[in-house]
């Protein structure tokens, strides 16, 4: 529960740095906001297709609404993560984050206030959920070659 708990915090995170983000882009340009609006809908499901809805632990999911969301798509083998899976968890995430960064450095408060939500996120990810999750084929797994936990 308390990695759930943890799980939401760290998503709520990085929900609000990309809030931070749309509002920097909307204030530029109405278009370059619906423009990222479009990003920021399409990216998670793309990252849901090729990261998430192939991990060992997506029914107990840490963080909670990514696991449930994975039970809408086609079932993929869980088996370890190719280089195809990590392009297509890693391109939409430069995306999310990286394409506005020209337009939140413009206001430095913003930039600031993207990128603190944004690592207090990842931090929290990295550790607090991530410690807690058992899915050894995921590249950064802490639990890799742990001889305590079952072959997964």
């Amino acid at each position: 529960m308390k990695g759930q708990l943890h799980g939401m915090i760290s998503l709520v995170l990085i929900l609000l740095s990309i809030i931070v983000a749309l509002s920097a882009l909307i204030s530029e340009s109405v278009t370059l906001g619906v423009g990222y609006l479009v990003i920021a809908l399409v990216s998670p499901l793309i990252i849901l297709y090729a990261f998430c809805a192939k991990c060992l632990c997506r029914e107990a999911c840490r963080h909670v609404l990514p696991g449930r969301l994975t039970r809408f798509f086609p079932k993929r083998p869980q088996t370890d993560y190719t280089r195809s899976d990590i392009f297509w968890t890693v391109v939409p995430l430069m995306a999310l984050f990286i394409f506005p960064q020209f337009w939140i450095w413009k206001n430095k408060a913003l930039f600031f206030l993207f990128w603190i939500l944004c690592l207090a996120g990842v931090l929290e990810i990295f550790l607090l959920v991530c410690r807690g999750c058992r899915n050894t084929r995921c590249p950064i797994c802490p639990h890799k070659g742990d001889a305590s936990l079952p072959e997964s």
